[in-house]
């Protein structure tokens, strides 16, 4: 990053997010402060940090201020100052976040600078991955509350030595990693052969697989309740009776079981892989196996809150810039993601970023989705990992635990 300050300076010229206009102030001439607030440490701070700079540097008119927070309580902490209108200008989050201020109306419709004339962005939808695009604008108000900055997701991690072993190769398909944790536990019986570090994105996964996309956003209800679910839930139930999935860890993440040879393959984040001290893994993409192919995307972007039009065109404009491909590769690059935009993909930084990072280069982007960002989705997910575990449990039966979350995720949808 020896020239990132030049750099950053020119990047609004670059592949069609164009330069940020230097109007945006007060009325009586004083630079607009637009205030982020923002958990990230070290590397992230310090680029962060940089591009503020740059971008203050530019405009004359608009005074972006970063605050550092703790992380715990971060949501808490913004909601209450928000609610309190004391809050930041800008946070980066998941959409389901936003969806928390939308009734209250706390939160700007970024889609209406989009489309602004002045600070727009011409054929936006066309820039950015289709699943970022239908997730940011998934809201219940039909409005755009997010904009989107970077991905990630999770991917299969295995015991090379293991596979290489047994002469097992990576699983493509569901029914290709049962066979290989049989091969697993045969031949190892007080190993695991798979577990899912987020049964929450496992079982969303396995049911997307299946062509169901879970909730409804225009009638408000969840639509897992089918023959083909039930069938996945008592799939993984049954994997897990049999010894042949992992179901929780033995500390905090099935990473540490990984790491002590106790278990043979695991999905999770990519973001994990500084945390690997196995000497010989390997990772691949998710395992398929339904109608469709289906991954989870987890992506964060820029929320604005509510205020007033000077602060939020000032906002908007520091975030086009921060998605900007230089700005936005770089920012992948020490925040080890993944970029939503193929300009950024594009950028040199980014390929390099990618090609020397086997983890991210298993997201499969075309094939990832997410929940609609509405009311109630956070119930969904506590139940959908929940009638997993129940059915695993031996608690209920796969189908009575498939329609008691249906039932609960409707009331919660419902309001």
């Amino acid at each position: 990053m020896k020239k990132l300050f030049a750099v950053l300076l020119a990047c609004m010229m670059v592949l069609g997010l164009g330069a940020c206009s230097n109007n945006t102030s007060t009325s009586d001439g004083e630079k607009t402060e637009v205030v982020i607030w923002h958990t990230y440490t070290a590397d992230q701070q310090t680029y962060i940090d940089e591009v503020v700079a740059a971008f203050n540097a530019e405009h004359e008119n608009i005074e972006v201020v970063v605050e550092t927070q703790p992380r715990q309580d971060f949501e808490s902490k913004v909601m209450n100052a928000v609610r309190a209108g004391n809050g930041p200008d800008i946070i980066i989050h998941y959409a389901t976040e936003a969806a928390n201020y939308v009734d209250e109306g706390l939160v700007a419709d970024i889609g209406a600078y989009i489309n602004d004339e002045e600070i727009g962005i011409a054929d936006y939808e066309s820039t950015v991955d289709k699943g970022a695009w239908d997730e940011a604008n998934s809201f219940s108000d039909g409005k755009m509350h997010i904009f989107p900055l970077i991905t990630s997701g999770p991917v299969f991690f295995y015991n090379a030595d293991i596979y290489d072993e047994l002469g097992l190769s990576a699983p493509t398909t569901w029914a290709e990693l049962e066979e290989n944790c049989r091969a697993i536990k045969e031949a190892y019986p007080d190993k695991y052969g798979f577990a899912f570090d987020s049964l929450t994105d496992g079982g969303q996964t396995l049911i997307s697989q299946t062509g169901n996309e879970i909730v409804d956003p225009k009638t408000k209800t969840v639509t897992f309740n089918t023959e083909e679910v039930v069938e996945q839930v008592e799939w993984y139930a049954n994997c897990v009776k049999e010894g042949l999935f992992m179901q929780s860890p033995t500390a905090d993440y099935f990473s540490g079981d990984f790491n002590s040879g106790l278990l043979a393959s695991y999905i999770g984040s990519v973001a994990g892989v500084p945390y690997l001290e196995l000497e010989n893994w390997a990772v691949a993409p998710l395992p398929q196996g339904g109608e469709v192919e289906w991954t989870p995307a987890w992506n964060r972007g820029a929320i604005i809150f509510s205020s007033d039009e000077a602060t939020e065109r000032a906002a908007f404009e520091f975030v086009k810039y921060f998605a900007s491909p230089e700005v936005n590769a770089e920012f992948c690059k020490v925040a080890n993601y993944a970029s939503p935009y193929a300009a950024t993909r594009e950028q040199e930084v980014y390929q390099e970023h990618i090609s020397g990072n086997e983890a991210l280069n298993a997201l499969r982007p075309e094939t990832a989705g997410s929940f609609p960002a509405i009311p109630g989705v956070a119930t969904v997910r506590t139940q959908v990992e929940q009638m997993f575990t129940e059915a695993a449990n031996d608690m209920k039966d796969a189908a009575t635990a498939v329609a008691d979350a249906e039932a609960r995720c409707n009331e919660a949808l419902a309001g």
